[in-house]
């Protein structure tokens, strides 16, 4: 099979073009690699809606893990703008260039007109350019490489160490009983309360937050256990 890296700014919230991507790619021909961070969860929804198999990487350092990435990867798309400095996805294009590695650049800027590191057919869609495309050669070695810049910047914007405060317990628990004594209180139940349907998205919205704060923090905990 042949490996995709795929890495987006830490901002990026297009999905539509990342899944513009992947529904061009046949999921017994290919198989996306990506990087823990904030822009995971929108690759990874786009996988699974496009039956694309994703693993997931993490090391001790972005340097380390990138430098796994391209090892892996036999090309890379990048979903950035290049509007970010010393993120994830500057780096990667940095490596690709000083190692000769192939990679796409897709960017909102120029949504019809995707930029190729190698020489293509401008005609050909992107699909018929992907197919094209072999294994890395295994001539290419990647140097290893540990720059603390990056390192640091990818762990402060993607790792932001946030403690469960008792306000927060609380608003969840003041929430639960106010939604059950509304129904309990109501002898017919209306088919659309504005004020339950108001309670009930606070809820929900409390309770994610609660728990991507909860696996934060238990992530970071882990790590420092194995450092």
């Amino acid at each position: 099979m042949l490996n995709i890296g795929v890495v987006c700014d830490i901002n990026w919230d297009n999905y539509i073009l990342i899944n513009n991507k992947f529904k061009k790619l046949n999921s017994e021909t290919y198989r996306i690699h990506s990087i823990y961070g904030k822009s995971l969860e929108i690759i990874d929804i786009c996988s699974n809606k496009n039956n694309l198999t994703l693993i997931r990487h993490f090391s001790e350092t972005l340097s380390n893990t990138v430098y796994n990435l391209l090892n892996i990867s036999d090309i890379l798309i990048v979903f950035s703008n290049n509007i970010e400095y010393n993120t994830l996805p500057r780096l990667i294009l940095d490596k690709c260039d000083e190692h000769s590695i192939k990679y796409i650049n897709v960017s909102e800027c120029s949504r019809n007109k995707d930029f190729y590191s190698f020489d293509i057919d401008i005609k050909l869609s992107f699909k018929k350019i992907i197919n094209s495309i072999n294994k890395k050669d295994d001539d290419i070695k990647i140097t290893e490489f540990n720059n603390e810049i990056y390192n640091n910047n990818f762990i402060s914007k993607s790792l932001i160490p946030i403690q469960i405060t008792n306000e927060i317990k609380q608003k969840i628990k003041d929430n639960y009983k106010t939604i059950s004594d509304n129904k309990k209180n109501r002898s017919i139940k209306l088919l659309y309360d504005k004020d339950e349907l108001k309670l009930d998205k606070e809820l929900k919205k409390t309770v994610k937050s609660l728990n991507q704060i909860t696996y934060t923090t238990n992530k970071q905990n882990y790590y420092k256990k194995i450092k």
